[in-house]
C-alpha cells in the first residue's frame, strides 16, 4: 500500500483552515454553512466510491453494525421511533460526556437539523475514552452579603479525573443526587429556572442503570433532548471499539505500523512547521520507537488499572507474529497477523483487563472515512483534524472527506447589563488619565495649586534634552518636578484611583456574566433553544443524491 506525498509546509499552510471562536452572544461559526450540508454529502459519498479496498470495503458492514449498535443503546433509555434505513446517508458529531457549555451543545442542534433536511441518520459520538476532568463545573453565584457576583465550584461526585470516562464510577451518590438542588442554590438570584432541574431527573434515572458519571450525564442529556423533538441517535465510542469492522480497520495499521508512523510523524513535524509551533507535544506528540517496538495510536486500560497506557507493538517472523503490549506488564500475541483472520484475533483480544481504544486523531480518521458522511466538529476537533486529514492522505493516498466546524456563544440572561468592551474602555480612558497625572500634570492646572515655577522649569527641560549618553541629570530634575506636581494633584489622583477601583469591580462581575464557558445547565431551556432557533437557519429538506 503506497500513499501520496505530502505536501510542503507552505502548500499545508496555505490550505489549513483557521477557525476563530465566537465572543459576542449569538454569535457562530458555520463552515461551510448549513444550507451546504447536503452537497457536502454527496461529494464525500463520490470520494468514498475511490476509497483503497481494504478501507473501502469496511464502510458498508462497519455502518450497518454501529446504526444497529446506536439504536440497541439509545432504546436502553429512550424512544426510538424515527424509521430505520440502512440506505440512509449518515451526519455524526461528538463530544466528551460532560456538562459543556452552549456552544458544544449547539452542534447537537445542528446534528439534527442536518439529519432531518438531508434524510439522514443522525449519530452523536459519545467519547468516553478521554480522560475525565474534575467532577463538578463552576456556577455562577452571587454574595448574599455584598450582592457581588462570583463562581463557586459544585461537585457531582468526590471522584477526582485521570480515568477515562468509561471507567469513571460515581463514588458519592448522594452528592450525585443532591447535585441540580446545590446548583440551583448556588445559581439562584443570577440565573432564574435554570435547566439543571429537568436534566437531573434523568441523570438520576441513568446512574441507576450504569453507575457510571459520564453514561448517566450523556444520557440524561440525550434524554432532555427528546423531549425538545431531536432525532438522532447515541453511540459510546467504547462501543464502536468492540466491533468487528474497528478490529479490521486497526489491524490494517499494525500491520504496516513502521509505514504509519512515519506518515504520522512527518505529517506531525509538517503540521507545526506551517503553525509556527515549536513544542514536540502540540497538536499532539510523535509516536515513539524503542528498538524494533513502534508505538500505535491506541490506549489500553483495565477496570484494575483504569489509567491510559500507550499501546506498543512489535512484528516478528516476517511479519507474521504481532505482540502488542503497554511496555508493562501486559502483553498479548497475534499469530498469523498475515491473515484476514487475525482481525478477529485482535478482537478477541479485548477484555475488562485489556481494553484497547483509539486515540482522538484515530477516532475521527475512522469515523469520517468509515462510518459516516459528513462530520460535524468543534472548532478544537476541526483544526486538529487537518493534521488527521494529512496522516490519511499520506498513508492511504486518498483525499479526506469534507467537514463541517460548528461553534457558538450563548451568554448568560442579563449579560447585556454588564458590557464589557464599555466597561475596558472606561479603563483604559482611567488609567491614561492617571498617567498623565502623574507625568503630565501641568495639563491639569485648572484648580490645582501647582507652583507656576515648576511648569517653566519642567518646560524648560523639554526644551533642551541633552544628546543621549548625557541624560542621567536631566531625568532626575524631570523626576523631581514630575513628582512635585502629582503631589499637587494628589486629590485629583485618589478620585481617579477610586474610580479604577469601582471599575475593576464592575468588569470582574461583566466578564462572569459574559464567559461563554458556563454549563449549559446552569441556563434556562427555553432561553437556550430560542438562542439556537436564531442561529440555524433552515434548511430546505434535501437528500445527498438530489
Amino acid at each position: 500500500m503506497t500513499g501520496a506525498a505530502n505536501p510542503t509546509a507552505a502548500e499545508s499552510q496555505a490550505e489549513f483552515q483557521h477557525y476563530h471562536a465566537p465572543r459576542e452572544h449569538c454569535d457562530h461559526l458555520i463552515q461551510p454553512a448549513l444550507g451546504e450540508a447536503a452537497d457536502l454529502i454527496g461529494d464525500n459519498l463520490a470520494r468514498s466510491q475511490s476509497l483503497p479496498d481494504p478501507i473501502g470495503d469496511l464502510r458498508q458492514p462497519a455502518r450497518k453494525q454501529m446504526l444497529r449498535d446506536a439504536r440497541r443503546y439509545t432504546s436502553a433509555y429512550r424512544d426510538v421511533d424515527f424509521s430505520e434505513q440502512t440506505d440512509q446517508s449518515i451526519v455524526m458529531a461528538g463530544h466528551q460526556p460532560t456538562l459543556f457549555h452552549p456552544g458544544v451543545w449547539f452542534k447537537n442542534f445542528a446534528l439534527a437539523q442536518i439529519g432531518s433536511a438531508t434524510r439522514s441518520t443522525a449519530v452523536n459520538l459519545v467519547v468516553d475514552v478521554d480522560v475525565t476532568g474534575p467532577s463538578s463545573v463552576r456556577v455562577p453565584r452571587r454574595n448574599p452579603s455584598t450582592g457581588a457576583i462570583g463562581t463557586a465550584t459544585v461537585p457531582y461526585d468526590r471522584r477526582g479525573g485521570g480515568v477515562p470516562y468509561e471507567q469513571a464510577l460515581i463514588e458519592d451518590r448522594e452528592m450525585f443526587d443532591g447535585f441540580d438542588h446545590s446548583v440551583m442554590q448556588t445559581v439562584a438570584g443570577v440565573v432564574e429556572n435554570p435547566l439543571i432541574e429537568s436534566l437531573w431527573q434523568y441523570a438520576r434515572e441513568a446512574i441507576n442503570r450504569c453507575g457510571y458519571a459520564g453514561c448517566a450525564l450523556a444520557q440524561a442529556r440525550h434524554r432532555l433532548e427528546a423531549d425538545l423533538g431531536l432525532q438522532t441517535l447515541e453511540i459510546p465510542q467504547s462501543v464502536i471499539c468492540r466491533s468487528e469492522s474497528f478490529a479490521s480497520f486497526v489491524m490494517q495499521i499494525l500491520r504496516d505500523l513502521p509505514r504509519f508512523q512515519s506518515c504520522y510523524n512527518e505529517s506531525a513535524e509538517l503540521y507545526r512547521k506551517a503553525h509556527g509551533i515549536r513544542s514536540s507535544a502540540h497538536p499532539v506528540p510523535n509516536l515513539g520507537r524503542d528498538g524494533d517496538w513502534y508505538e500505535a495510536p491506541l490506549w489500553v486500560y483495565g477496570n484494575q488499572t483504569p489509567k491510559r497506557r500507550g499501546v506498543w507493538v512489535r512484528s516478528s517472523a516476517a511479519g507474521k507474529v504481532l505482540e502488542i503490549s503497554d511496555r508493562g506488564n501486559l502483553v498479548r500475541r497475534i499469530d498469523a497477523a498475515d491473515l484476514p483472520a487475525a482481525d478477529e484475533a485482535f478482537l478477541a483480544l479485548g477484555s475488562p483487563e485489556f481494553k484497547i481504544r483509539s486515540r482522538a486523531l484515530l477516532t475521527t480518521m475512522y469515523a469520517r472515512t468509515v462510518l459516516s458522511d459528513l462530520f460535524l466538529h468543534g472548532i478544537g476537533g476541526g483544526k486538529y483534524d487537518q493534521l488527521g486529514d494529512l496522516i490519511s492522505h499520506a498513508f492511504w493516498g486518498t483525499e479526506p472527506p469534507n467537514l463541517m466546524v460548528l461553534s457558538a456563544t450563548v451568554l448568560l440572561p442579563g449579560h447585556e447589563h454588564h458590557p464589557l468592551t464599555e466597561i475596558d474602555a472606561a479603563i483604559a480612558g482611567m488609567q491614561r488619565r492617571r498617567r498623565d497625572l502623574q507625568y503630565q500634570g501641568e495639563r491639569f492646572t485648572d484648580g490645582a495649586s501647582i507652583d507656576p515655577e515648576w511648569v517653566k522649569a519642567k518646560q524648560a527641560l523639554i526644551s533642551n534634552i541633552p544628546p543621549k549618553g548625557q541624560r542621567s541629570e536631566w531625568h532626575q530634575e524631570i523626576t523631581k518636578l514630575n513628582q512635585k506636581i502629582a503631589a499637587a494633584l494628589q486629590d485629583e489622583m485618589d478620585q481617579v484611583d477610586a474610580a479604577l477601583t469601582e471599575l475593576s469591580r464592575r468588569r470582574r462581575a461583566a466578564a462572569i456574566w459574559n464567559s461563554r464557558e458556563h454549563s449549559f445547565c446552569v441556563y434556562p431551556l427555553q432561553y437556550l433553544t430560542s438562542a439556537y432557533q436564531q442561529m440555524l437557519p433552515a434548511i430546505p429538506a434535501r437528500r445527498a443524491s438530489e
